[in-house]
C-alpha cells in the first residue's frame, strides 16, 4: 500500500512539474541567482516527549548575496506521534523587496497561518518524508505604489505538497532530493503558483547527528503574475545553504 502510494504521489508531481514546463515556456520571464541562507530546525521541548517548536527563517538575497530579496520566518508548534510522523502548526512571515521585473513596484508584507502534516519512512538506505501543508496568506498591497500604508490585503489559500529523499553516503555526508509543488486555490488562472526541486548535500556536524549543514541547488519557476507586473513570472536559480537540527531543547 505504501509503495503504491508512493508511485501515485510521484506520478502526480511529475505531471505537474511538466505543466509548468510548458507554462513556463509560454511566457517571457526574467532569470534570477538568488542565495537562499538559513536555518530550518525541529527542537523538542523534552528528549522523547511528543511536543517542540518548529523554527524556520531564510535570508534570500538577489545576485546570490548583492541585493535584497526577501526575510523569512516560520515558527509552529509541533506533535511528534509514535510512527515517527509529525503534525505542526504556526504563523509565518515574509517581508519582500523589489528584485526583478516581475517584482511589485513596493517592499510589501506576507503574513501566513499553517497546519501540516509530515510523514516519515525511514528505510536502510535513507528517509523518505511527504509533507502535505495549507497555508492561508493576507498579502500586503497598495493602490497607490507610493503611499506609505497598505490600503487593502489580498487573501490566499495554498496546498503544499512536498515529497523529499535523504540517502546515505557515508558517517558524515548524505544526499538530498525534493520536490515542491504549490498550488493556489482562490485563483481559476494561476493554480499553480510555483514549484521548487532541490539537489544537493548534507553534512553531519556532530556524533549524535543532530545538527547538519546542507547545501545545494533549488529550481524555482514561479507563477506569481499580477496585473501590477503584466502578469510576468519569473525563473529563480538559488543556492540553498541551511544549518538544520534535530536536537532537544531539554535533554
Amino acid at each position: 500500500m505504501k509503495s503504491k502510494f508512493v508511485i501515485v504521489l510521484l506520478s502526480l508531481i511529475v505531471v505537474l512539474n511538466l505543466m509548468l514546463a510548458i507554462r513556463s515556456e509560454a511566457q517571457s520571464y526574467p532569470v534570477n541567482f538568488t542565495g537562499w541562507y538559513g536555518y530550518d530546525a525541529y527542537h523538542r521541548f523534552r528528549e522523547g516527549k511528543p511536543w517542540g517548536l518548529w523554527i524556520e527563517s531564510y535570508w534570500i538575497r538577489q545576485d546570490v548575496i548583492l541585493k535584497q530579496n526577501a526575510l523569512f520566518a516560520r515558527v509552529g508548534l509541533n506533535y511528534y506521534l509514535k510512527n515517527g510522523n509529525r503534525i505542526t502548526g504556526g504563523l509565518a512571515y515574509q517581508y519582500n523587496y523589489p528584485y526583478d521585473d516581475s517584482s511589485l513596484p513596493y517592499n510589501w508584507p506576507d503574513y501566513r497561518i499553517f497546519q501540516q502534516y509530515l510523514i516519515r519512512l525511514q528505510k536502510p538506505k535513507g528517509l523518505w518524508q511527504f509533507r502535505f501543508r495549507m497555508e492561508e496568506r493576507w498579502l500586503g498591497r497598495k493602490t497607490d505604489p507610493i503611499a506609505n500604508l497598505f490600503d487593502h490585503y489580498q487573501y490566499e489559500t495554498s496546498a503544499i505538497i512536498m515529497v523529499k529523499k535523504t540517502f546515505t553516503i557515508n558517517e558524515m555526508l548524505y544526499g538530498i532530493l525534493y520536490d515542491e509543488v504549490w498550488l493556489l486555490f482562490d485563483s481559476i488562472d494561476r493554480p499553480l503558483d510555483q514549484n521548487r526541486a532541490f539537489a544537493g548535500l548534507g553534512i553531519n556536524l556532530d556524533k549524535a547527528k543532530e545538527w547538519h549543514l546542507e547545501i545545494g541547488y533549488m529550481h524555482q519557476p514561479s507563477f506569481t503574475g499580477s496585473p501590477e507586473t503584466d502578469e510576468k513570472s519569473r525563473i529563480n536559480h538559488a543556492l540553498r545553504i541551511t544549518l538544520t537540527s534535530d536536537a532537544p531543547f531539554k535533554k
